[in-house]
């Protein structure tokens, strides 16, 4: 550390000293006039340039679990966990991922995992699902409008509480298992409306034989990736889906999360993921 800031004074009195030198030069030979001129030193560019930005540096942190007002009361136990995009300093507008749980789990099991691997900063939004499970703890998806309703209000909670920090032009949703048969859903609802509410930008799904339309798809303008451990059942089924969607002009893919992984992954699998996700966004 001391050597790094005995180099950074160095630097800084060879600059202090050379930049007057040059002044001094350019003024005794005259100034070239197939030479740009410099900015005036009271410009916007140069008062930019004097003040170097801190760069965003990845930092880990706990999801917040937001409660969700439905007006109903036997919706009550609606609510989300956010993660904030993992970068500091961040005052930048950032897009939205949605996170879908599994069946009978719960949305504070999906949003501290991927916070671990190497990811663009965005927003990560986990909804708890609409029914609660009656044989054991946790929730459950249920149909594509119940889905709809708690994504769209996820989203418009997540813009009251964060304003213009939020970018919704470029959404991601990723679903686990069940959470990967609600999306087909509401992928589906989605593409049956004329202007769809949501702008979906890609779609991830893990350990779900699901379905889609390749016009559905196209509709939305959504990639598609599918994923699944080489020992989960729902592998052949995921992999023929993608290059069925590919054949259609549908830009999908496959990627298997290990030869070793089954339905019930390991937290390592969050890589592959992370990648998924981004790479869906494309940007």
């Amino acid at each position: 550390m001391r050597s790094q800031v005995a180099w950074t004074i160095a630097l800084l009195t060879v600059a202090a000293v050379a930049v007057p030198a040059t002044i001094v030069a350019t003024r005794a030979r005259g100034s070239d006039p197939a030479s740009p001129a410099s900015p005036p030193a009271h410009s916007d560019a140069a008062l930019e340039s004097a003040t170097p930005r801190a760069q965003p540096k990845p930092v880990r942190r706990d999801s917040v679990l937001v409660p969700l007002s439905t007006g109903n009361p036997s919706e009550a136990f609606w609510q989300l966990h956010e993660s904030a995009p993992l970068v500091e300093p961040d005052e930048e507008a950032r897009p939205v991922t949605l996170l879908l749980h599994g069946m009978c789990a719960d949305s504070s099991w999906t949003c501290d995992w991927l916070q671990y691997f190497p990811m663009a900063p965005q927003w990560q939004v986990c909804p708890r699902a609409t029914r609660k499970c009656s044989t054991e703890p946790g929730y459950s998806w249920t149909n594509a409008t119940d889905t709809r309703r708690i994504v769209e209000l996820s989203l418009a909670t997540l813009k009251q509480r964060h304003g213009e920090r939020v970018r919704d032009d470029s959404i991601v949703v990723a679903g686990f298992s069940l959470g990967s048969h609600a999306i087909a859903g509401l992928v589906r609802e989605l593409a049956r409306q004329a202007q769809p509410p949501l702008r979906l930008r890609g779609i991830v799904v893990q350990g779900a034989p699901v379905h889609f339309s390749a016009a559905d798809l196209r509709k939305l303008g959504a990639r598609i990736a599918f994923t699944a451990g080489d020992l989960d059942g729902a592998a052949p089924a995921m992999r023929a889906e993608a290059e069925k969607l590919r054949r259609e002009g549908i830009d999908s893919r496959y990627a298997s999360l290990g030869k070793d992984e089954s339905h019930f992954s390991t937290v390592a699998t969050g890589r592959t993921i992370a990648q998924l996700i981004d790479w869906c966004r494309g940007e």
